[in-house]
C-alpha cells in the first residue's frame, strides 16, 4: 500500500478593512505507528513557511509569528482525541530577512479504526484572519502479525536529552515535511519501524528490502536497491540513509519490505518524494535486447503511426523516458521505436501489456473527441493530458458564463498521485475554441498559482492584483469560484 503524503493547497486572503495580508503557506505530512500490545498512534507534522506569516513586534526590536494549529480527529459523531496549539516562529530582530520554516509535530494515541483527520491552521497576528483547513482519512490498523510502519522522511536527529511526545526510539528526529530534494541535497533520510517478525520464527533473522522506484512505471532502480538482515523480535527499528546524488530529476517511491528467509514477501510500505537534478542522467534502456516477435508491436508497422503512438505516452512518461522518447521520433529507426514502446508497456502492465495499451489508446480517443481544438488534438491539451495521467474526475463544475469571469472548470478527484482530495482549474478566455488551460492545481507537482481566481475574474476587471500578497478575489454578487472550489457539487 503506497503511504499517504499530503500538502496543504489552501490559498487564502483575510482583509482588515481593505487592507491586505499575507497568505499562510502551511505543509503537513502524517505517519502512524505501532505500539505491540499496546495502543497505536499518529504523529502530524505540520510545517510553515515563515516568508508567509505576519510577524509582529513583541519586544522593542523582537519580532514573531504565531499561528494556530487545530487538529481534530472524528469518527462518526464522536471525536477521540484534539488538540489545539499555539506555535510561535523562530524570534528575529530584522524582518527583512525572513526565511526557513518551523514546525510542530504533535502525537495522538488512537485505537485501532479509520478516522477523519480534520487539520486547521489560522495565523494568530491577523485580525480577523480565515483558518485554512484540510480533512483526510487516516488508518490506524496494525494486525498482530508482521507489519511496517509508516516512513519517515527526516532532515537530521539528535539524540534525545529529554523524552518527548515525539521522541522515537531515543532520538529526535527533524521531519522533512515536504518530500522535495533539489539538485544540491545528495541524501534520502528515513526512518521506519517493523513489527512482530518475531512471529515469523523462534529465533535467527529475516529480510528487509529498501530501494526507490519509479511513480510511472514502478520500475525498480537496481542502483538504488538494498537488503538489510535484522534479527526477528517484536520491534526493529531501521534509520536508514541512501545517496541520490546521481538519482535524475523525477517522481519516485521510496519502499520498505518486509521478506522471509526464502525471500517472500510478507507486507510493504512506501512513500512518494520528487527529486531535482537537472544533472543527472542514466542509461535507461537497453532496448537491443527487447524482442517485438510475436508481440502486438509487430504489428505496428507503418513507422507515422508509430511515431504517433509514442507522443500519446507522454502523459505517462517519467522525465527520462519523455526526454528519450523526443529524440526517438526524429529518426526513423522503426525497430528501435519497436521496442521502446513495447518495453514501455511491458514495465507498466508485465501480464498484459497489450491490453494497457489498447485501453490507454481508448482514452486518448476520447480526450481527443472531448478537448480537442483548432490548433491542437486532445491529447495535447491540458485537460486531456490531466485526464490521461490522472484518469477521470470524480466530479467537474463548469462554469461557462458566469457574470465577470472567464469559462473555468474545476475537476475534483476523491483520490489521485496518492493524495486525497485534490483538485484541477482550467480557463479558457473563449467560448469558441474549446482551448482550455490549467492555472492552478494543488496535487504535487502540478502548477500552483495562488492567484488562480484573480486570473478568472480578469474579463472584466483587468489586472485586479492589488500587490503581491494579494491571492483572492473579494467579488460580488455571482462570484463562485471559491466556493466551488471548496465545495464542488
Amino acid at each position: 500500500m503506497k503511504r499517504l503524503y499530503l500538502t496543504f493547497a489552501l490559498l487564502s486572503l483575510a482583509f482588515a478593512g481593505m487592507a491586505q495580508v499575507k497568505m499562510l503557506k502551511p505543509y503537513y505530512s502524517v505517519t502512524t505507528y505501532n505500539v505491540p500490545d499496546s495502543v497505536a498512534f499518529v504523529e502530524n507534522a505540520v510545517a510553515i513557511e515563515c516568508q508567509s506569516a505576519v510577524y509582529k513586534e513583541f519586544q522593542p526590536g523582537m519580532f514573531k509569528a504565531t499561528v494556530e494549529i487545530t487538529t481534530m480527529f472524528k469518527q462518526g459523531d464522536k471525536y477521540p482525541s484534539f488538540s489545539k496549539v499555539a506555535v510561535d516562529s523562530p524570534v528575529i530582530s530584522d524582518t527583512t530577512k525572513i526565511n526557513g520554516a518551523f514546525i510542530n509535530q504533535q502525537r495522538f494515541p488512537l485505537p485501532k479504526g479509520s478516522y477523519e483527520m480534520i487539520l486547521s491552521v489560522k495565523d494568530l497576528n491577523v485580525v480577523d484572519g480565515r483558518a485554512l483547513n484540510d480533512t483526510l482519512v487516516v488508518e490506524v490498523n496494525y494486525p498482530k502479525n508482521p507489519s511496517v510502519s509508516d516512513i519517515l522522511l527526516y532532515d537530521s536527529f539528535t539524540k534525545a536529552s529529554k523524552p518527548s511526545a515525539c521522541t522515537k526510539s531515543g532520538m529526535d528526529f527533524l521531519p522533512r515535511v515536504y518530500p522535495f530534494y533539489g539538485s544540491n541535497e545528495n541524501k534520502l533520510n528515513f526512518y521506519v519501524e517493523l513489527y512482530n517478525s518475531d512471529m515469523l520464527y523462534d529465533e535467527g533473522k529475516y529480510l528487509v528490502n529498501y530501494y526507490i522506484e519509479t511513480c510511472e512505471s514502478s520500475t525498480r532502480l537496481q542502483d538504488y536497491a538494498f537488503v538489510k538482515r535484522f534479527p526477528v523480535a517484536p520491534v526493529n527499528v531501521h534509520i536508514g540513509s541512501i545517496d541520490i546524488s546521481s538519482l535524475p530529476s523525477g517522481n519516485y517511491y521510496l519502499v520498505v519490505e518486509m521478506r522471509d528467509r526464502s525471500n517472500a514477501l510478507i507486507c510493504s510500505k512506501s512513500i512518494r518524494f520528487f527529486r531535482s537534478n537537472p544533472g543527472a542522467t542514466y542509461d535507461m534502456y537497453d532496448l537491443s535486447a527487447v524482442g517485438i516477435e510475436a508481440t502486438f508491436v509487430s504489428q505496428i508497422n507503418n513507422i507515422d503511426t508509430l511515431r504517433k503512438y509514442i507522443c500519446y505516452l507522454d502523459p505517462l512518461c517519467s522525465e527520462s523516458e519523455r526526454d528519450y522518447s523526443l529524440n526517438l521520433v526524429k529518426t526513423d529507426d522503426l525497430k528501435t521505436m519497436q521496442q521502446f514502446f513495447l518495453n514501455f508497456w511491458n514495465s507498466r502492465s508485465p501480464m498484459n501489456p497489450r491490453s494497457a495499451w489498447e485501453d490507454y489508446l481508448a482514452a486518448v480517443r476520447r480526450v481527443n473527441m472531448s478537448f480537442g481544438t483548432p490548433s491542437y488534438p486532445g491529447y495535447r491539451t491540458d485537460r486531456g493530458y490531466v485526464f490521461l495521467k490522472y484518469g477521470q474526475p470524480d466530479k467537474i463544475v463548469e462554469s461557462p458564463n458566469e457574470p465577470g469571469a472567464y469559462p473555468y472548470e474545476i475537476w475534483h478527484y476523491y483520490e489521485v498521485a496518492n493524495q486525497h482530495n485534490k483538485r484541477f482549474v482550467f480557463m479558457s478566455k473563449d467560448n469558441v475554441t474549446n482551448d482550455f488551460h490549467l492555472i492552478h492545481s494543488d496535487v504535487i507537482g502540478e502548477i500552483n498559482n495562488p492567484r488562480w481566481q484573480l486570473e478568472i475574474y480578469s474579463r472584466i476587471n483587468g489586472n485586479i492584483i492589488d500587490g503581491i500578497d494579494q491571492t483572492q478575489y473579494e467579488g460580488g454578487w455571482g462570484t463562485h469560484a471559491r466556493d466551488l472550489y471548496d465545495n464542488p457539487r
